[in-house]
């Protein structure tokens, strides 16, 4: 196991001498960012396994957090009932990077107790409990800059951050294999040591997370996001497993290209999807649904639906809806949703080309903040 998960007993001792007064207990949404509430120590210690209730709308929202209306899953006709996130305390660590605070991830229920389809973390259990893939090896990087879109750091900074972001990295428990600082691309990396697939993706977002809460406190912008402007040299989050990637198992992968670059601007670059190694997905993808393609493709027994890999946001889009298996896969509810979501992504800058004086100083902001 490439991290150390704190048991409740550990917890509560914690909690009961004062070096833990906060419990961060969170979902995933869509795109891998935390999301939930922080509960007093005692509280979360006095019912480690009580229900949290989340709109279920922040399962499916777009990149600027906002609910639309084409989704089947949560809409104005459902009437945005709650999903209910009960915590598995297998996930839970100490957030190294957040002094006092523990985090844990949750298993998201609908209201009648049945597992919510939309549930990203949720699918890549149902996978890895499925297939046996082996250990995944995977890397995080993020652009740095001094603004929301600026290309690097000077001097001792980057030096600097990168050993608060090891600390805290590795006082959660967590094994780094390496972490860099590339110059030249102003990119952060962190490989990480290898690990069961929801225990990789887990660390994945806790990294990630834990990177852009240092960067806030620092005053540094980092961000997972494309950049505006053509990005032929993107950040990316790379995953490997122990069963190596075959032909058929990229093809299938060129199904479901969607849930590893799931925004317009990662089509930018041209960098193939796989190279039969190491599948090269953008980072802020979700590290469930990324880990999850990774394991559904190399397992699955369905053949392949795409004779190529896609070269646009559009044809990815496309080719997971005429994939003849993933419905059956994912859900069709799963993969309705996520294509309506791509269909409002799309109407967002998509094109590197466009006129820049379209966006506003706030729509840059956020492009920044979401990452």
């Amino acid at each position: 196991m490439a991290s150390e998960r704190l048991t409740l007993d550990q917890l509560r001792s914690a909690v009961e001498d004062g070096s833990i007064d906060t419990v961060r207990v969170c979902i995933a949404d869509h795109y891998g960012m935390l999301r939930g509430r922080r509960l007093v120590g005692e509280v979360f210690a006095a019912d480690p396994q009580g229900l949290q209730a989340y709109c279920d709308g922040a399962l499916i929202w777009d990149v600027h957090c906002d609910i639309f209306e084409s989704t089947d899953y949560s809409n104005f006709r459902t009437g945005y009932p709650d999903v209910f996130a009960r915590p598995d305390l297998d996930s839970l660590i100490r957030c190294g990077w957040s002094p006092g605070s523990m985090l844990v991830m949750t298993e998201v229920l609908t209201p009648h107790g049945e597992r919510s389809p939309l549930d990203p973390r949720g699918l890549l259990r149902i996978f890895a409990e499925l297939i046996e893939v082996g250990p995944i090896t995977a890397s995080l990087e993020l652009r740095a800059g001094e603004g929301p879109l600026a290309p690097g750091w000077q001097g001792e900074e980057a030096p600097a951050f990168i050993q608060r972001w090891r600390e805290g990295i590795e006082l959660s428990g967590i094994e780094l294999e390496r972490l860099e600082w590339d110059s030249d691309r102003a990119v952060l990396r962190a490989e990480l040591a290898p690990a069961e697939p929801l225990v990789a993706a887990d660390q994945l977002v806790a990294v990630r997370s834990a990177a852009r809460e240092i960067g806030l406190v620092d005053g540094h912008s980092l961000t997972a996001m494309p950049l505006l402007e053509a990005d032929q040299q993107p950040a990316r989050m790379l995953l490997s497993a122990a069963t190596q990637i075959d032909p058929e198992a990229e093809g299938r992968l060129n199904d479901i290209a969607l849930l590893c670059r799931p925004l317009p601007l990662d089509w930018v670059s041209a960098e193939p999807l796989t190279n039969g190694i190491e599948l090269a997905a953008s980072p802020q993808a979700s590290p469930y649904l990324a880990i999850a393609a990774l394991v559904s493709a190399i397992g699955s027994p369905h053949a392949a639906s795409a004779e190529r890999a896609p070269s646009s946001y559009s044809e990815a889009a496309d080719q997971f809806d005429a994939a003849d298996w993933t419905r059956e896969w994912f859900g069709e509810m799963f993969v309705h949703d996520t294509l309506e979501l791509a269909r409002r992504e799309a109407t967002m800058r998509s094109d590197a080309a466009a006129d820049p004086q379209q966006l506003s100083d706030w729509d840059i902001e956020r492009y920044g903040e979401v990452g």
